[in-house]
């Protein structure tokens, strides 16, 4: 699910969002700037809406400070009042600066961000029967899920996941090198990961070709394509 950090130092700010609670986001509240990069350290959204207004700090320090931490996440900006420098450090940082928008304005920009920034599938994903016990950076993991490109991965929930790593699946002499796309953490209190392989060798990447055709998938109609 698509995951929507708002961050605001009174309630009232986050009633504009009410359109987009009964969607398919999932969304992590933050009421300040350190409370904010705690929930970053934790999270990996794929939005951050903010007040630029955060006490002795201001929301561009948020984005600046998540560029590398989280390079895939896009940001809005939202000012009571225009502010001409802020807007072009926004812009140049890459963030989306707004002042005061209206509900369907605010709901069209988040739309089309997140629709901008979620990657095309190039291959169709093969769920299995049963997940493969894996190791990522020599911790356990599993694998739900293949394709051509890459996996999806179930892992414990202990610290953060490498920006590349080496995942191997023991059981059958597989190692390759991946990074992850996104992460989530689930309810159960794991971490949700999809990764894209980082190979760049061609035979490695022909033996992963090879060994996802080779693995049998789960049929349509069965729990793990629910």
């Amino acid at each position: 699910m698509t995951q929507i950090l708002v961050v605001a130092t009174r309630s009232e700010s986050a009633v504009p969002l009410g359109t987009l609670w009964g969607g398919s986001y999932d969304f992590l509240f933050a009421d300040g700037f350190d409370a904010a990069i705690r929930t970053l350290e934790r999270n990996e959204p794929d939005l951050m809406l903010s007040e630029v207004r955060l006490g002795s700090y201001n929301a561009l320090h948020l984005v600046i400070r998540s560029r590398r931490t989280h390079p895939r996440m896009r940001s809005i900006l939202i000012d009571r009042a225009h502010d001409a420098v802020l807007e072009n450090d926004a812009i140049r940082e890459g963030a989306l600066y707004l002042v005061q928008p209206t509900t369907a304005e605010l709901v069209d920009h988040v739309t089309r961000l997140l629709a901008e920034s979620t990657p095309q599938r190039r291959w169709p994903r093969k769920q299995l029967l049963e997940s493969l016990a894996a190791q990522v950076a020599r911790k356990p993991a599993r694998v739900v899920d293949l394709s051509y490109g890459g996996m999806r991965l179930e892992l414990q929930a202990a610290g953060r996941i490498p920006s590349r790593f080496q995942m191997t699946i023991p059981r059958f002499e597989v190692v390759v090198r991946a990074r992850p796309i996104w992460t989530r953490h689930t309810s159960a209190g794991s971490i949700s990961c999809g990764a894209e392989l980082s190979e760049g060798n061609p035979k490695t990447l022909a033996m992963w070709r090879h060994f996802v055709d080779s693995i049998q998938d789960a049929p349509p109609g069965s729990p793990a394509h629910a």
